[in-house]
C-alpha cells in the first residue's frame, strides 16, 4: 500500500477536528451561523468530485479509520487472518459522561472485523454482537485486536478485543458471509 497523501491525510484530521469541536461547542448562536455558512462553502468545493468517487477509495486505504471522517482514528496491521491497531477516541465519540459512545465501539469493531473477514474472502456483515467490558476511554490510546474464528463454507466467524492495557473495554464477535461482488 501506498503512503498515504499527506495533504488528505491533513483534511481528515481538520474534519474529525471539526466534529469534535462542533459536539462540544457552546458558541452563540452567530458564531453557530457563521460557521454553519463556512462549511457549506467548503462543502461546495469538494462538490465537483462527487460523482466520480467511489464508496471506497484507495486515497482512504492508507489513512486512519480509511479516511473515513466518521469512523474512529484506526491504525491496523495484520499478518495473514489477524489484525492488531490502535485507537484514541475523541470527545466527539462520547458517550454519557467521560467515556465512549457504546456506538463507536461498534462502529469500531464493524470496520476491524470487516477488515479481518475480508482476509479469508470479500464478505459483508451479517452479524456482530459487543460485550461491553467495561467504560472505554477517550484521549488514551487503546490496542484493538481481530482475528478469524473459523470458516464454515461461505460463513467467516471473526473476533476481537478493544483493550485499554490489559483491561478489557469490550470483545466482540461477528459472522460475516462471503459475496460473489460488493453490489
Amino acid at each position: 500500500m501506498t503512503p498515504p497523501d499527506p495533504d488528505a491525510l491533513a483534511l481528515l484530521d481538520a474534519t474529525r477536528d471539526l466534529a469534535d469541536r462542533v459536539w462540544r461547542s457552546q458558541a452563540s448562536p452567530a458564531a453557530r451561523a457563521a460557521v454553519a455558512a463556512e462549511v457549506a462553502r467548503l462543502v461546495a468545493q469538494l462538490g465537483p468530485f462527487d460523482e466520480e468517487a467511489p464508496v471506497r477509495t484507495e486515497l482512504g486505504g492508507a489513512l486512519p479509520g480509511r479516511g473515513h471522517p466518521l469512523l474512529p482514528p484506526m491504525v491496523h496491521g495484520g499478518d495473514g487472518r489477524r489484525r492488531i491497531g490502535t485507537v484514541t477516541y475523541t470527545r466527539a465519540h462520547a458517550g454519557a459522561g467521560d467515556a465512549v459512545h457504546g456506538g463507536q465501539v461498534t462502529l469500531l469493531f464493524d470496520e476491524m472485523l470487516g477488515g479481518v473477514a475480508g482476509t479469508a474472502a470479500a464478505s459483508r456483515t451479517a452479524s456482530l454482537t459487543v460485550h461491553y467490558r467495561s467504560l472505554t476511554p477517550m484521549g488514551t490510546e487503546l490496542a484493538v485486536e481481530g482475528w478469524v474464528d473459523r470458516v464454515e463454507g461461505r460463513k467467516i466467524y471473526v473476533r476481537g478485543r478493544l483493550l485499554d492495557g490489559d483491561r478489557v473495554c469490550a470483545e466482540a464477535e461477528g459472522l460475516f458471509v462471503a459475496v460473489d461482488d460488493w453490489s
